[in-house]
């Protein structure tokens, strides 16, 4: 029981830390705001989602903050890094789920726009091609680089199968039903390993 409330009172000093934090940093983040320094605004917003705590308002907030700044700043590289910054803040909060997920797709429209258009601004290709352009650009921003959850699952289970395949082989000898489920296993790993 003594164990329990030293957790939970672990717990509920980081959580008040981390609250405390994000007050801090968006506060921080509006005065930069307000003494004309965006940019260094934009970092300390990052920072208030990257103290994240779930169900903590501070966490609307700076994702808000961050989307005014994006939109008012004139300059299309420092737009771009704007959305970029956001963007991998979001990421970064990824676990089981990604939290505020509704924000990325059009971030990532008008990351897509400002590309295209600085693109064209500094290599001013022919008209022709803008099309072929954007849709490259698409296509990188559409990849997702993570692996398949399924098949991340499947590959931890198959692993274990086939370690307790090769200890029961150990312990009992090697039997036709052992070898059987060793190379099935085995098998279902490697598959799953490619897959993932």
């Amino acid at each position: 029981m003594r164990w329990l409330i030293v957790a939970l009172a672990l717990v509920v000093s980081s959580v008040y830390v981390l609250i405390k934090n994000q007050r801090h940093l968006l506060q921080e983040g509006d005065m930069l705001l307000l003494n004309g320094k965006p940019l260094m605004a934009i970092s300390m917003y990052e920072r208030v989602l990257l103290n994240y705590v779930p169900f903590s308002p501070y966490n609307q907030k700076a994702i808000e903050r961050m989307e005014k700044v994006c939109h008012d700043l004139k300059e299309k590289p420092h737009k771009l890094f704007c959305y970029e910054t956001l963007r991998s803040a979001i990421y970064q909060l990824r676990g089981l789920y990604t939290p505020y997920s509704e924000v990325i797709k059009p971030l990532e429209e008008k990351m897509l726009l400002t590309k295209m258009e600085l693109y064209i601004e500094h290599n001013n290709p022919p008209q022709k091609d803008y099309e072929r352009i954007f849709k490259d650009l698409r296509s990188f921003t559409q990849y997702d680089p993570y692996p398949s959850v399924f098949w991340s699952a499947l590959a931890l289970v198959s692993l274990a199968g086939w370690v307790f395949s090769i200890v029961m082989t150990i312990m009992k000898g090697f039997r036709k039903s052992f070898v059987l489920v060793y190379v099935v296993f085995f098998c279902l790993w490697l598959v799953s390993l490619y897959m993932a």
